[in-house]
């Protein structure tokens, strides 16, 4: 018998119509604990009876129908019997609220998932508006990194259109001075043609004073350049070229010139005058050596113009060397440069006291300087050694014999 088809069709017919393993199948099926295979079936299908009564399926009357085995022991027995139902009962009660916990857990665990199903899609969305604000904000910067691009090279060809301007104009200034100086030049040739050789007598400071250039502290070794070649062009006595020159001097130069009238009277020559300016500004060969070794170039500065300012050094350093232009005289110029560089600094502040000469001639000073100064080498040298220093003087290692190791050599070289 199929208990669950059974079940789904049951009637009163069918119950007494069942045998009594159908009957214990069915009470099996209903979970029926009181039901045990030694009853008897009335006993069996009362039991049934009594569950579905219990489940209002069944009328209470039916149970008349039913008859019911008294046992001998009289009440006590129907006592038992009447504790056993309840105890069924109680069971059933048990049964239905352990299922509607379940149901109840089901129902909250379903809840929960929803609940969570529901936070997971909001948690989505978030993250989806997110990522599409942070795209947006990529965008945007993207853009205003765009535009401040185009905005500096906007403004960076702005300046090197103002840049090429003012230099446009610079030199149209410069050629129209230029343009003017040599028109001067040119009318005072013209003036002065059938003068001849007594200028010199009838030579007037105050009247030549309109064509000397004005003093530029800026750059005073171009400015002694153009002012000889204007003396040169315009026939004056070098002894006017100092009162000449006087009337221009501005700031550090007119102090120096002050000094030196005060300290010479009037006996100083235009050399010695342009000497003292010079070397007022540093404006010595040694200086235009360093200006000319440190120069670097700048980072708004074109190529072309760095390298043109590398050339006006090197220019200003040979002509205050007395450099001539040819081979050898270069040649001499640089190996003093890298004698001195190769020296100690006593030996090379000397040598910088010494006037331009040859290689040779720089070689034989710093001979007798080292012979001269002997003692003191070898004292800085023993004091060295006093106080447990390894290391020995530039000298005593320039000095090492040829015989020495390699390594010894080697560091040297090195060094």
């Amino acid at each position: 018998m199929d208990v669950d088809e059974f079940i789904e069709n049951l009637t009163l017919e069918a119950l007494e119509a069942a045998t009594k393993s159908d009957l214990i199948n069915l009470a099996k099926g209903l979970n029926l604990a009181e039901v045990r295979l030694s009853m008897k079936k009335r006993e069996v299908r009362r039991a049934i009876t009594q569950y579905y009564i219990g489940k209002n399926v069944f009328a209470a009357e039916v149970l008349e129908n039913i008859p019911e085995k008294v046992p001998a022991s009289g009440m006590a027995q129907l006592e038992l019997e009447k504790l056993r139902l309840e105890h069924v009962i109680e069971l059933k009660q048990l049964e239905a609220a352990e299922k509607e916990k379940e149901r109840a857990e089901r129902e909250k665990e379903r809840a929960e998932r929803e609940r969570e199903h529901a936070l997971h899609l909001k948690e989505l969305e978030v993250k989806q508006e997110h990522e599409l604000q942070l795209k947006g904000l990529e965008v945007k910067k993207e853009q205003d990194r765009a535009e401040k691009q185009r905005e500096h090279e906007i403004q960076l060809k702005q300046l090197e259109a103002a840049e090429k301007e003012k230099e446009r104009a610079k030199k149209e200034r410069e050629a129209e001075k230029q343009r003017k100086h040599d028109l001067e030049m040119e009318k005072l040739r013209l003036g002065q043609r059938d003068q001849g050789s007594d200028r010199e007598e009838r030579f007037n400071v105050s009247r030549e004073l309109r064509l000397v250039p004005p003093f530029e502290e800026m750059d005073v070794d171009s400015y002694f350049l153009l002012f000889e070649k204007v003396a040169v062009n315009q026939k004056w006595p070098k002894e006017q070229w100092v009162a000449l020159l006087q009337s221009v001097l501005k700031g550090k130069a007119q102090r120096v010139y002050t000094a030196l009238s005060m300290e010479e009277g009037e006996e100083e020559s235009y050399d010695k005058v342009k000497a003292a300016i010079l070397r007022s500004y540093e404006l010595v060969p040694e200086a235009y050596r360093q200006k000319f070794r440190n120069l670097k170039k700048g980072w708004n500065q074109m190529y072309t113009e760095f390298a043109y300012e590398k050339g006006v050094l090197l220019d200003h350093w040979c002509t205050a060397e007395t450099v001539e232009e040819d081979y050898w005289h270069l040649r001499e110029l640089i190996l003093i440069e890298e004698f001195k560089g190769c020296v100690l600094e006593d030996i090379r502040m000397y040598l910088n006291e010494k006037p331009n000469k040859s290689i040779s001639e720089f070689a034989r000073f710093a001979d007798e300087y080292t012979l001269t100064h002997k003692t003191k080498f070898s004292s800085n040298k023993s004091s060295q050694r006093d106080h447990g220093n390894d290391r020995e003087s530039p000298l005593a290692e320039a000095e090492v014999p040829p015989g020495a190791s390699g390594k010894i050599a080697g560091e040297r070289q090195d060094g």
